[in-house]
């Protein structure tokens, strides 16, 4: 019995050695897990600390970049305000120029003698046209493209003026109902596209002018004038673009293509 209690009391000593070392193992692994925790927060704070740094060496750049945009935003802005006034003056510009040279066409040159003092009609001096033709007819085509009606209708009234026996004379009269129709004076549009069936009946523009006289008398609801327009442009110009879209016009209007009477187109 004694020798059985001796046994077992060697036993609890051994286990009581073994437990210590393991507690002793397992506090030395916990003092160097929280050294370690140590170390890692210090690394923690040293890396937030380089950050915020960061932040504010990186912040003053960015607010001076900003800064520079929102300036050439600004310059942009203040440039393109400038090329607009500057085309507005230009525009202006442009106008008086030709008022001047309207002004100019209109006096007339000076004699060489003096006047006659009989009774009896003067011979009026012809009119001198103020640019060269093809100078004139590229500043109107060039106005007219860009929307200055107020610049291109005065420029084609004196080309046909004063070249009003070439080819070109009449595209400038066609142009001229052009610029009436965009503007929506679709009276004058018509007169003028009529001009154009009058003074130039065999020239390139003739059936597409009929045409859009045509869509100008539409235009006033005058359905019964326009549909005889667009008939006779089928009649006058067929196996053309404007006989197609004259042919698409009544169509749209329910209106046959029968052909017009044939009769000369007369003005209203």
């Amino acid at each position: 019995m004694q020798r059985d209690m001796a046994q077992l009391q060697e036993q609890v000593r051994t286990l009581q050695r073994a437990f210590d070392t393991e507690l002793a193992k397992s506090q030395q692994l916990l003092n160097q897990n929280l050294e370690a925790s140590g170390r890692l927060a210090t690394a923690i704070a040293v890396l937030e600390r380089t950050v915020a740094n960061q932040e504010k060496v990186l912040a003053a750049p960015v607010a001076t970049v900003n800064t520079r945009v929102d300036t050439m935003a600004t310059q942009f802005q203040a440039l393109r305000d400038a090329v607009d006034e500057m085309n507005s003056r230009m525009s202006k510009l442009q106008q008086q120029v030709l008022d001047v040279k309207n002004i100019v066409s209109t006096v007339p040159p000076p004699s060489s003698a003096p006047p006659a003092t009989g009774v009896g009609p003067q011979a009026s001096a012809p009119a001198v046209p103020p640019v060269q033709a093809e100078t004139l007819w590229r500043n109107a085509v060039r106005d007219y493209q860009a929307g200055n009606y107020n610049l291109a209708g005065p420029q084609f009234s004196d080309y046909i003026k004063y070249f009003g026996s070439t080819e070109q004379a009449a595209e400038a009269q066609y142009y001229l109902g052009e610029i009436f129709y965009q503007q929506k004076q679709y009276l004058e549009a018509a007169d003028a596209y009529d001009l154009v069936l009058e003074r130039f009946p065999e020239g390139k523009r003739t059936g597409d002018a009929q045409y859009k006289k045509g869509l100008s008398l539409l235009r006033m609801n005058k359905r019964d004038m326009a549909a005889k327009e667009f008939r006779e442009v089928i009649r006058r110009f067929p196996r053309t673009q404007a006989a197609t879209q004259a042919a698409e016009a009544l169509k749209g209007l329910g209106l046959s293509t029968g052909a017009a009477p044939a009769k000369s187109a007369k003005r209203r």
